[in-house]
């Protein structure tokens, strides 16, 4: 019975562990076709707004049910899929992007992403996407939300997330219509450290709280550019 309860107890740990490594949506791969159509299957199921504020990304997105319209006049499109990171937003940019003639795309960059991704292919990634809007005629605002350092990585990887928003904030300010949010102060609890009432138990995934931090936050912003 007693090594019955342990066998129990290794096989729960294990599963616990894949779900927050292997199986988080964030470290799954994705390709350009699998994108298209996971993409198509949703265009389908209703008419596209035209000139859409387009919310893009990978686990931030697909969680968030109640992303907000920036303006009265700009309705929210939101696409997912596991494993949408910069780099395949800029490979399959006329789909993905170019697609839906975006008057403002929002992306957010998730956090496992940004621990284990090469600064430089990330800034890389988001030059491709500005250069492919002049290149398409394109006139969308891109806002990128920066990696938001969470309880499961204050403690090992903290220094990623910081590297990431340095730089990127550093990149945006030398481009047009180019916005890096960096919202890591609405996610500290009074002693300074992410607060942990805002996600789920994995220590990463924003909870409905976490989630209308984010979305009050850009609501903030939106109203702060129309004064």
């Amino acid at each position: 019975m007693l090594r019955f309860a342990w066998a129990t107890a290794l096989v729960t740990l294990i599963v616990l562990a894949l779900k927050l490594t292997i199986l988080d949506p964030a470290n799954q791969t994705a390709s350009c076709a699998q994108l298209e159509l996971e993409f198509e299957s949703e265009d389908f199921k209703n008419s596209l707004p035209k000139a859409p504020a387009l919310i893009i990304g990978n686990q931030r997105v697909r969680y968030w049910d109640t992303p907000p319209s920036p303006s009265e006049d700009k309705v929210a499109v939101r696409r997912w899929m596991a494993g949408l990171n910069p780099n395949f937003i800029n490979q399959c940019f006329t789909r993905l992007v170019g697609f839906y003639q975006p008057s403002l795309v929002i992306f957010p960059i998730d956090t496992t992403f940004a621990v284990n991704a090469d600064q430089s292919a990330v800034l890389d990634a988001l030059q491709g996407i500005i250069d492919q809007r002049s290149e398409y005629s394109l006139d969308f605002e891109l806002w990128v939300i920066a990696p938001i350092t969470t309880p499961r990585y204050q403690l090992t990887d903290k220094a990623f997330p910081e590297e990431v928003r340095a730089a990127g904030s550093e990149w945006a300010a030398n481009e047009s219509k180019a916005h890096w949010l960096d919202l890591q102060y609405t996610f500290i609890d009074q002693g300074g450290v992410p607060d942990s009432r805002l996600v789920w138990p994995d220590g990463n995934t924003l909870n409905e709280a976490g989630y209308q931090r984010l979305t009050d936050a850009l609501v903030a912003i939106s109203n702060g550019r129309k004064q």
